[in-house]
């Protein structure tokens, strides 16, 4: 391949001056997208610490679960992914065009519609939540039951905040606002912590009144978010009064991605839901078990492949504006090949944290109060094997990211399809000896084969990834280089310390010590090159 800079700035070739400059500002955006996404994770962590350890394992933990998973469904449905595929890039572009009052048209427009949509389907799900319940929590019985039907009831009128929320983060997107954009959900994390606080410590509560502080304090968060992320939308556009104009043109394009990209989206959170099905049938504890993991999975998941897959998405729709092709494919391949880079270098060491040192990090990141030891290994064996889906979702993400800002809805909605039928038989295959592992190693295959398939299709569209930007080798070494040290550390250590939390941090602080020495060395990443780029420009 021959020597290249950091792989995480991803160069074009010396050929194309404009391709590296694109590049090269892809990979602040994705810094900023990361940092703000990381501030929401740690107040999420943070989040997921204090229920555990209030309600551990537990089935007042599994009404948890189920109850938010229910509640945001039509959140999911209508919020950030849905714009990300069919307003972000018609908005960009016609910004990018230089039409910025049709844009600021048609953003008002579109959150009329979104408000709309949002409301009737909030009101729908307060209506049918008993049923809800029963449909996708089949193996709830009893006062889980009930409680979980009681709580839906709450969280269903979140949606059209959320989607609010939503809404005005594809506005700052376009805008190229990351920080702010990624980092407002803190303060619906932070509304349950403090509720979870005052109610637990502050007056002793314990049980279903705790668990009703927790689900109003979620509602309240909501509130809070977009009080921070409307304001933002409104300095750049003017106003946030709606408009119902259907007769925009801008809205017809929009609107006609749609159907493939709610499809798309319906099939992905119908495949969550599924496995929530299966594995409430597992007994008491067995979908918080899965939750928490999910949890930890999520953490790189979200700063990795959401995150990159943000940044990309404005800078991605722009460059189709492009009208000669080999150009414009040249352009698109070096803002991807860029981004799989950045993915792939950071992937793969986490993957192996994950998969090695799952443990670890849950005694650090959640073990207190009713989160116990035996919480902590019950949870492990999930981890692991969702560490094994984070390269192959991380980088989906990033090309179905791509697919979109070429106008292509239907290409990842048909395979999305495809992930859940097979996700689906999979996970009812190894379910029967693995339980709840082996619904996620469904759901892990399953993943690989989509992103194969998107990849291929991509190659196919454009010529090729720009994966000639990821040097393999040397991300490799990096993974062995950074997880070994801590490998030895955690042998060297005896049982009984190397199972405490201070052992536990030892053991992942050197980890960390270990990657941010080998990643410079190996020409792998480089903030602070990164950061005077951008002080440069």
């Amino acid at each position: 391949m021959g020597r290249q800079e950091h792989a995480t700035e991803a160069p074009a070739p010396a050929s194309n001056p404009a391709a590296v400059g694109a590049a090269i500002g892809s990979g602040r955006d994705a810094l900023l997208v990361t940092a703000g996404i990381l501030l929401s994770r740690v107040f999420g962590l943070v989040r997921q610490r204090v229920v555990g350890h209030y309600f551990g394992i537990s089935a007042f933990a599994d009404v948890i679960v189920a109850s938010f998973r229910i509640g945001n469904l039509f959140q999911n449905l209508l919020g950030e992914g849905t714009l990300s595929a069919s307003f972000i890039p018609v908005y960009a572009r016609t910004r990018a065009a230089g039409r910025s009052d049709e844009a600021t048209r048609f953003a008002l427009t579109a959150l009329g519609f979104l408000l709309l949509a949002a409301g009737a389907a909030s009101a729908v799900g307060v209506a049918l939540a008993p049923a809800l319940t029963r449909i996708l929590a089949p193996g709830f019985e009893g006062d889980r039951l009930a409680l979980t039907t009681g709580a839906v009831r709450v969280l269903f009128p979140m949606t059209a905040l959320l989607v609010l929320s939503a809404w005005a983060l594809g506005v700052l997107n376009a805008h190229r606002r990351f920080f702010l954009a990624y980092a407002a959900p803190t303060a619906w994390s932070a509304a349950q912590i403090a509720a979870l606080v005052g109610f637990g410590e502050g007056l002793g509560r314990r049980g279903e009144p705790l668990l009703a502080a927790l689900v109003w304090s979620a509602l309240a968060g909501a509130v809070l978010q977009v009080i921070v992320l409307v304001p933002a939308a409104r300095s750049l556009i003017g106003t946030i009064r709606p408009r119902l104009d259907a007769s925009d043109p801008r809205l017809r394009e929009a609107v006609a991605r749609l159907p493939s990209v709610l499809l798309g989206r319906g099939v992905v959170q119908l495949s969550g839901l599924v496995d929530l099905a299966l594995v409430s049938f597992f007994g008491t504890g067995a979908q918080a078990a899965m939750s928490t993991a999910q949890m930890i999975y999520f953490l790189p998941m979200a700063i990795l492949g959401t995150g990159e897959a943000a940044a990309a998405l404005p800078d991605l729709a722009a460059e189709t504006a492009e009208a000669d092709l080999d150009r414009r494919n040249a352009r698109l391949r070096a803002r991807l090949g860029g981004a799989l880079a950045r993915v792939t270098t950071l992937t793969v060491p986490a993957t192996l944290v994950l998969a090695l040192l799952g443990g670890e990090i849950l005694r650090v990141c959640l073990q207190s109060g009713e989160f116990d030891e035996a919480a902590t290994e019950r949870v492990r064996e999930i981890v692991v094997a969702y560490a094994f889906a984070l390269l192959g979702n991380a980088s989906a993400r990033v090309l179905t990211t791509t697919a979109w800002a070429l106008g292509d809805t239907r290409t990842p909605a048909r395979y999305a399809i495809g992930r859940v039928v097979a996700s689906t038989a999979c996970s009812l295959v190894l379910m029967q000896r693995f339980e709840v592992v082996g619904v996620v190693l469904g759901a892990v295959l399953a993943a690989w084969v989509e992103t194969i398939a998107l990849g291929w299709k991509l190659h196919k569209q454009l010529g090729g990834l720009g994966l000639e930007h990821v040097p393999g080798a040397r991300i490799a070494l990096l993974g062995a280089a950074s997880i070994a040290p801590a490998l030895i550390v955690r042998w060297a250590l005896p049982t009984p310390i190397a199972r405490t939390f201070a052992g536990s941090l030892l053991v992942l602080a050197v980890f960390g010590g270990a990657f941010a020495l080998a990643a410079p060395a190996l020409g792998l990443l480089d903030l602070r090159s990164l950061w005077r780029r951008r002080a440069r420009r």
